[in-house]
């Protein structure tokens, strides 16, 4: 897409696709399915693009996960995941962090607009029709599978400022989607307050900040910091114990699909701590004989 200049090219040699077929597509307001999930308290909606129009943004997703990404980002970023985003922060040093506040929503296709044409060099019509195929109601689509990396590249110029800021004050810093934290002897509310200075400059509101001392344990993304190792939450801890204790009530065939949702727990958790991968070997000796038991029904 870097430098494009023609939508019949864009259509033709990028998306293999007629031009008049991709305009109507970019114009048709309904492109995605639109319904509500339960996170914690709250009902958070999330758009999914519609299979054609998918197809365009996982082509999309395909060409940015080509840019060379900054060092700090943790998120969209192959062999990179939360817990590494955890990791650049273990040692017992201070540590603040800010959550970018309704961060795809507030990336708007104005911000998609500019990326196109500063960021990649595409001419202004190119630009406008990528921004209507990579938008919802005028901003990035909460369940797409480009909109983590459009997001980031949209708001990277005030990333990118927060990462000068932080290496001036000698600090470790990373980002994993909305969740922003810095680490150091300088992590102090006084540094918070001038990150949170340039995030309202850019025109993104933030919530959730918070400071730790050295000898505190700390919380990012979902990892307990206990000085100079990673740790599972000790909630998620008894939820997975909880589980494990549970598959005897099942029958074999509900045993085996409770133990499929459950490895994935279990393999995030040995990521953070080996002793976890134990509780991995077990689910997987109990699913081999569930399905030997039900192999024999």
């Amino acid at each position: 897409m870097y430098k494009l200049s023609s939508r019949k090219r864009l259509a033709q040699d990028v998306f293999n696709v007629d031009l008049l077929f991709l305009e109507h597509l970019a114009a048709n307001e309904g492109n995605f399915r639109v319904f509500k999930i339960k996170q914690g308290e709250k009902d958070r909606q999330v758009e999914v693009p519609k299979v054609v129009l998918e197809r365009i943004h996982r082509r999309i997703f395909n060409l940015l996960e080509r840019i060379e990404k900054p060092d700090y980002l943790h998120s969209g970023v192959r062999g990179r995941s939360y817990i590494t985003n955890a990791k650049v922060h273990v040692g017992a040093v201070p540590l603040v962090k800010l959550d970018l506040k309704k961060f795809y929503p507030s990336v708007d296709g104005a911000r998609v607009s500019r990326f196109f044409t500063n960021t990649m060099l595409c001419s202004p019509d190119v630009a406008a029709l990528l921004t209507r195929l990579c938008t919802f109601e005028n901003h990035v689509p909460t369940g797409s599978c480009v909109s983590q990396l459009l997001a980031f590249f949209a708001a990277k110029p005030m990333l990118d400022e927060l990462h000068v800021l932080a290496a001036n004050a000698g600090l470790r810093d990373s980002c994993y989607v909305d969740d922003l934290t810095w680490s150091g002897n300088g992590a102090t509310p006084a540094f918070l307050w001038a990150a949170k200075l340039v995030v309202h400059r850019h025109g993104f509101k933030y919530h959730k900040d918070r400071c730790f001392a050295a000898r505190d344990q700390k919380l990012v993304t979902g990892v307990m910091l206990d000085g100079n190792r990673i740790a599972v939450l000790p909630s998620k801890e008894f939820e997975l114990w909880k589980s494990i204790q549970a598959l005897g009530g099942f029958r074999p065939q509900e045993r085996i699909m409770a133990i499929n949702s459950l490895i994935g727990s279990a393999v995030a958790a040995g990521q953070i701590e080996a002793r976890f991968l134990r509780r991995l070997q077990r689910l997987l000796q109990v699913k081999a004989a569930a399905i030997a038991e039900e192999a024999l029904r």
